[in-house]
C-alpha cells in the first residue's frame, strides 16, 4: 500500500494512483496519467517498443502557455488531424513557465487540442483565467466537489464528456477524498474556442457504487455496430461502468437519440447488460446496478480505453491494474462478452532501478489507448508516473504528463 502525503501547500493537491486504486476497493474511484522514459524497454505482448524522449523534445505535450503538467488524459478525435485532450489534475504558471518550481496554482482539469500532421504535432492548452490571478477548471461543480475527465466521444454535431464528480471529507492524505457521482456534459459549439464553449450538465449517477463513463463506446463495430448481436445496436451508446467493492466493468446503454435527455433519475431508457446477456431496464432511481449485472471486464480500473480495431476484428482494452509496474490489455471479438485473460502490454521503465526517472518513490498508472494517432498494426497509447515523494515531482519535469508509447497491435 502506498500513501501520498502531501506537503507543498494548499495549491498542491496531487491525486495519486494509491488513493485511486486502494481507495478502489472502497469506492472504485481514479487513476491518472504522465512520465517519461529514455530506456527502450520491451512489452509483454506487443512486439517491438519505442520508447519516447522526453515530450518537450519529442513534440508531445510540451511545457508551454503556463501547462507546467497534469494527469489523467483522455483523447477525444475531431477531425482533421485534431483531437482534444482532456487532463486532470493539473500544475498551471505564468505562460513563461517551463519547471514546477514556477508553478503558482494547481486546478483540476484542463484541456489541449492537438494538431498534427504525420508525427508532428502542436498543443494549444486551455483553462479559464490562462496567466491571470484567478484560473480554474474548464469543468466545474457546485460548492466544494470536484471534476475528473473520463472518457468521450462526438455524435451528430457535439461533443459529449463523461466526468467523475468528487468531494473533500476533511480526511487527511490519500484517504480525504470520496465520490460524489458522475455526470455526462456536452457541448453543441465544441468547434469554437473553448473560452466561447456552451457546457450543458446532466447527471449520470449519484456515489460509487457505478460510476458510468470510464470508456465509452459509440459508433464502432463491425459495420459500426458495437453489439451485432442485436440489429439495432448501432442506435445506442455503451458505457463501461466500475462496480462497487469489487472493481470489474459492467455495460450500460442508451440511445444516441436521448444523449440531450439522459439524467438520472427522470431518464428510463438506460439499460444494462445481464448474466444471460440480455440487455434490461436499469431503474431511473436505482444508483447501484441489479445483482444479475454482467461482468464484461475483469478486473477492471477507474481509467482505461476500449476501442475497436477493424483490421483485426477486436476489441482492445487498455489500463492499468493497480499499482503493479506494467500497463495491460485485454482482447475480444465481441465488446460485450469473452474478453480474453489480462496481458502484460509494457514495463514502465520509470518503475525499474537504473532507469533516469527511477526513484524507490515513484509510481506509473493509467493507460489508455488513442486510435486516431495509430499507423496500420500499430498500438498508441499513454501512461502517467506520481511519486509518493514531492520533490521527485517539482524537480523532475520527466514526470507527472503523458507519456507516449508505441507498439506492435497485439492479436489473437
Amino acid at each position: 500500500m502506498v500513501i501520498l502525503i502531501v506537503d507543498c501547500g494548499s495549491t498542491y493537491s496531487p491525486r495519486p494512483e494509491s488513493f485511486i486504486n486502494i481507495k478502489a476497493s472502497i469506492l472504485f474511484l481514479v487513476s491518472l496519467l504522465v512520465g517519461v522514459g529514455p530506456v527502450a524497454c520491451s512489452g509483454g505482448g506487443g512486439g517491438g517498443t519505442v520508447t519516447p524522449t522526453p515530450p518537450t523534445s519529442s513534440g508531445y505535450f510540451p511545457y508551454q502557455q503556463g501547462w507546467l503538467g497534469a494527469d489523467g488524459a483522455y483523447s477525444i478525435p475531431l477531425g482533421a488531424g485534431q483531437s482534444l485532450w482532456i487532463f486532470a489534475d493539473t500544475f498551471i504558471g505564468p505562460p513563461s513557465a517551463t519547471s514546477r518550481t514556477e508553478a503558482t496554482g494547481f486546478i483540476h482539469n484542463s484541456i489541449a487540442i492537438s494538431t498534427c500532421s504525420g508525427t508532428s504535432c502542436t498543443f494549444q492548452y486551455y483553462w479559464p483565467g490562462m496567466g491571470t490571478s484567478n484560473p480554474g477548471p474548464v469543468f466545474t461543480a457546485s460548492g466544494a466537489d470536484w471534476f475528473w475527465p473520463m472518457d468521450g466521444f462526438v455524435y451528430n454535431g457535439t461533443l459529449y464528456l463523461a466526468l467523475m464528480q468528487m468531494y473533500s471529507t476533511g480526511g487527511d492524505g490519500a484517504f480525504g477524498f470520496a465520490y460524489a457521482g458522475s455526470q455526462l456534459v456536452s457541448i453543441s459549439n465544441y468547434t469554437a474556442s473553448p473560452s466561447q464553449w456552451s457546457i450543458t450538465y446532466q447527471r449520470l449517477n449519484t456515489g460509487g457504487s457505478a460510476v458510468p463513463g470510464i470508456s465509452i463506446v459509440a459508433n464502432q463495430g463491425p459495420n459500426g455496430n458495437p453489439n451485432p448481436a442485436d440489429p439495432q445496436g448501432a442506435t445506442y451508446a455503451y458505457f463501461f461502468t466500475g462496480v462497487g467493492s469489487t472493481p470489474y466493468l459492467a455495460l450500460l446503454r442508451i440511445p444516441l437519440t436521448q444523449l440531450n435527455s439522459l439524467a438520472r433519475p427522470g431518464n428510463t431508457s438506460w439499460q444494462y447488460l445481464n448474466t444471460g446477456g440480455a440487455w434490461e431496464t436499469w431503474q431511473d432511481t436505482a444508483t447501484t446496478l441489479p445483482s444479475d449485472n454482467a461482468i464484461v471486464i475483469n478486473p477492471g480500473a477507474t481509467e482505461m480505453t476500449v476501442r475497436y480495431h477493424a483490421s483485426t476484428n477486436q476489441w482492445i482494452a487498455v489500463y492499468p491494474v493497480g499499482l503493479d509496474n506494467q500497463a495491460h490489455y485485454s482482447l475480444s471479438s465481441s465488446l460485450t462478452s469473452g474478453w480474453g485473460p489480462l496481458e502484460s502490454l509494457y514495463s514502465y521503465p520509470e518503475m525499474q532501478p537504473g532507469n533516469a526517472n527511477y526513484t524507490p518513490n515513484v509510481f506509473c498508472y493509467a493507460a489508455k489507448e488513442h486510435v486516431e494517432f495509430e499507423t496500420a498494426g500499430q498500438l498508441f497509447f499513454t501512461y502517467a508516473c506520481n511519486s509518493t515523494m514531492t520533490s521527485d515531482i517539482t524537480n523532475n519535469m520527466n514526470l507527472y504528463h503523458p507519456v507516449v508509447v508505441t507498439q506492435t497491435q497485439p492479436s489473437k
